[in-house]
């Protein structure tokens, strides 16, 4: 049996070092490449809606983000339509004028839009989420939600 050389050895580690962090490099991408994580969510009666955008949080100024609304039993079709959500920051228990995004429609259960919340004055900043929405039958609905911006 030949030994192998010293060069070889370290080739040969090298080789195997490179393989492990491009795995480890891919799997840290997965989340940030064109997923998206869940913000907040809530139940309103026969849904689940869910706020989501890529980074799975708020921050200051300019945001991407989608409204997913789901029916809790799966034999259940939505029909979902003027969707607009209000980010209305909380001082206290005082509710700041809201900022209101109109999201566009992005298949049949998601819709999504952009909101600047601006600069931040409150380390973290809490806002109250209301997003509102016309059913098919034409009652409109509002449900809201608690999310954190820091």
């Amino acid at each position: 049996m030949s030994v192998p050389s010293k060069t070889m050895c370290i080739g040969i580690v090298c080789s195997l070092a490179m393989s492990i962090l491009g795995a480890t490099l891919a799997r840290a991408s997965i989340g940030t490449d064109g997923q998206e994580r869940t913000i907040a969510s809530t139940r309103a009666r026969h849904l689940l809606v869910t706020l989501t955008n890529e980074s799975g949080k708020f921050t200051a100024d300019a945001n991407r983000f989608c409204v997913l609304f789901q029916s809790r039993s799966a034999s259940t079709a939505i029909d979902i339509h003027e969707v607009s959500v209000d980010f209305r920051l909380l001082v206290g228990r005082i509710q700041e004028r809201p900022l209101t995004a109109y999201l566009s429609p992005n298949g049949s259960e998601r819709f999504c839009g952009d909101i600047n919340l601006g600069r931040q004055y409150y380390r973290p900043a809490n806002y109250y989420v209301l997003v509102h929405y016309s059913e098919a039958t034409g009652r409109k609905k509002t449900t809201r939600m608690s999310v954190v911006v820091r």
